[in-house]
């Protein structure tokens, strides 16, 4: 097999910036019945390849080492490839190559790759570029396997709506994301995939999460759209706005949520 690199890279706006310690510490992991699903339906073999793109810290890429032979992680962030490959080298996961560019740029041959993996990361990628171009990649019938989850813009529980006021009190009504602003995406991930030819199928995990206020603020600092970047001098008000507000609401500094996770797996034939 061999990858390579070509073409510029994707605008990335200083997505993450100063967000590596608060990502690697303070995100939900995806539970493990989900990933041992996920490696169910896809049939894997054990001695396949995994490319995991977009992979940040390494989540996904570290925990699903153990079934390849070969692991290929890329990732625009300089910062977050250092993060994940000091977590590699923590746990003694040694079958993983660390690629320094964004998913635009790789190139690979044909039928190279068993799985492939993108948490949480498609939407900052050129998705009609990019799905018919993994196709490729895949070995016939083997998935493209995106994951991602609920997040305070997405979710229901009754303080969430608390948590965007005061986001929107400090940072604007138009949600962030790094040094510019969020686009909606004008067609979900489904009807992109479809459109390049994949057959779909959804996985989904229910979560409870219990948040004390010191980690939801850190998984809020950990993210495109709270990061202490984006917040700047305004991260000590913001966060003593946030923790007035939520004690307001419930003083135990306690809050609970149902997380859904879900696993969308796309064939090609």
């Amino acid at each position: 097999m061999t990858v390579g690199l070509t073409g510029t890279s994707v605008l990335n706006r200083h997505l993450f910036e100063g967000t590596v310690p608060y990502y690697a510490r303070y995100r939900v992991p995806y539970p493990q019945a989900l990933l041992s699903q996920v490696c169910e339906q896809a049939r894997l073999a054990n001695r396949g390849r995994l490319l995991d793109l977009g992979c940040g810290t390494g989540e996904l890429a570290i925990r699903l080492a153990p079934r390849f032979q070969d692991v290929i992680a890329v990732d625009p962030d300089t910062e977050m490839l250092a993060a994940a490959q000091q977590k590699a080298q923590n746990q003694r996961v040694t079958n993983i190559q660390w690629l320094h560019q964004s998913a635009e740029q790789l190139t690979a041959e044909p039928n190279s790759f068993e799985l492939i993996t993108i948490g949480a990361a498609f939407h900052w990628m050129d998705r009609p570029i990019m799905a018919p171009r993994i196709r490729s990649w895949l070995q016939p019938q083997q998935p493209l396997v995106i994951l991602g989850y609920t997040s305070i813009w997405s979710g229901n529980a009754d303080w969430h709506p608390l948590v965007r006021t005061v986001l929107k009190r400090w940072l604007g009504e138009k949600r962030r994301a790094g040094s510019g602003e969020f686009n909606n995406l004008a067609a979900p991930h489904e009807l992109v995939l479809i459109d390049a030819g994949y057959q779909l199928e959804e996985i989904k995990y229910e979560h409870p999460q219990t948040w004390t206020l010191d980690d939801l603020l850190g998984n809020l600092y950990s993210t495109s759209f709270a990061s202490p970047a984006v917040l700047g001098e305004k991260q000590a008000d913001f966060e003593a706005d946030l923790r007035a507000t939520l004690l307001d609401f419930n003083p135990s500094g306690v809050y609970e949520e149902q997380m859904t996770f879900y696993a969308l797996l796309a064939r090609h034939e």
